[in-house]
């Protein structure tokens, strides 16, 4: 075995410029591959974690008609009993009661429609980590009342500043028509410039004041300790608070679990046709290494070798040349994915913003699963090995005393 071992391995170099082709296609075609996989699944893992962290959360609490008319009527009553519930859940990170109205925001320069959201900063923060989004100005931080903090999409349409005045326009739970005016305290900005343009934050104390008497907490946002903790804080506040509707992040936004289905599809996608370019490459190389040494072969097993070495000869002179284009391969894609998953890719230098628009950021850090370069070096492994079968039954196929006599 180690004298065939040997004579692969001279094999492979014997036409050196071919070898060195073949293993440098090799080595390339693999790092562009899974540099497109990591950047793919950072992209998918980053529009995840920041509609999670940013807006949707894990789970989300509604009183059922709020849902269908999103009127603030419809608040939710047992608010003290699962606040306090939640408070002493050790499977809740942190939690959030909303009040949600929908309004007009209105400047000097423009009017605009938007969903004003009143909430406790304190739990806000902890939940959404709005204040660490806080670009200009102050997280609540005014001494004055009626703070309002806007998007910075928002704010570049309307012209505001820090400490600008705007108008908001709102029903109140009587229904009745209420104009008041809010100062700005700060403008934020999150991976989504089209949330931040229509979203607004101001205090559930300013707010209630204008609302009226009997408004309630019309949405709760729960972020779990860990991801697979949803389903069963889902099912356990299901069953203790039946009247009311409990939905996961999957629930709340359907594009957001499509997005995470396509990216296990988008890896086996870009597996394949790292494989079939591999393959042909390997059987187009094999084949002319076969045809090349027509002659050679037919001496070998003129003189003896037999068909299972010559087998042997051809499988571990295309195992050489896959392992080593491979290896190169890898190498190369875990240094870049480990310097881009540091520093990350800047690609607001091709797209401008525009990767904001469609909630993703513009900084993309490069990630992949362990288990992605696994299952990668198997089918790498398998791919040589298959490929390796037709070049080897060709060879098989030939008549020594024809193959001695080709030129």
């Amino acid at each position: 075995m180690n004298t065939i071992l040997k004579i692969s391995w001279r094999n492979v170099w014997r036409n050196r410029k071919r070898s060195l082709v073949m293993v440098i296609a090799i080595m390339v075609g693999l790092w562009g591959g899974i540099f497109a996989a990591a950047l793919a699944f950072g992209l998918i893992e980053q529009r995840f974690q920041t509609a999670i962290e940013q807006h949707i959360s894990h789970v989300q609490i509604h009183h059922p008609e709020f849902l269908k008319e999103s009127n603030i009527r419809y608040g939710i009553e047992a608010w003290e009993d699962l606040n306090r519930q939640l408070l002493s859940d050790p499977d809740i990170q942190a939690h959030s009661g909303r009040i949600l109205v929908n309004g007009m925001l209105a400047s000097a320069n423009l009017s605009q429609g938007v969903n004003i959201i009143g909430v406790d900063p304190d739990m806000e923060q902890q939940t959404t980590r709005l204040d660490q989004n806080v670009k200009g100005g102050s997280y609540f931080g005014m001494e004055a009342g009626n703070q309002i903090l806007i998007g910075q999409s928002l704010a570049e349409k309307t012209r505001l500043q820090e400490r600008s005045r705007v108008v908001l326009t709102f029903q109140s739970i009587d229904s009745e028509l209420v104009s008041a005016t809010f100062r700005v305290a700060g403008i934020f900005q999150t991976a989504n410039s089209v949330l931040d343009e229509t979203n607004v934050y101001v205090l559930q104390s300013d707010l209630l004041g204008h609302l009226g008497d009997g408004t309630g907490i019309n949405e709760v946002a729960i972020l779990c300790v860990t991801p697979d903790a949803v389903e069963e804080v889902t099912g356990r506040y299901r069953a203790s608070f039946p009247g009311l509707s409990v939905r996961t992040w999957a629930e709340v936004s359907p594009e957001l679990s499509y997005l995470q289905e396509m990216g296990g599809t988008m890896m086996v996608i870009i597996l394949v046709i790292i494989l079939l370019a591999l393959a042909f490459g390997l059987v187009n190389t094999m084949l002319m290494s076969v045809y090349e040494r027509i002659r050679e072969l037919g001496m070998l097993m003129a003189v003896g070798m037999n068909k299972k070495r010559i087998f042997s000869m051809i499988i571990l002179e295309t195992s050489f040349l896959t392992l080593l284009g491979a290896g190169l391969g890898v190498l190369l894609s875990l240094a870049s994915i480990r310097l881009l998953g540091e520093r990350g890719l800047d690609l607001s230098v091709v797209g401008g913003d525009s990767m904001n628009d469609l909630g993703f950021a513009s900084v993309v850090y490069l990630q992949l699963e362990p288990s992605f370069f696994m299952t990668l070096f198997f089918l790498v492994v398998a791919t040589a090995l298959l490929t390796s079968v037709f070049p080897a039954m060709k060879a098989l196929r030939l008549r020594p005393a024809e193959a001695v006599r080709h030129e």
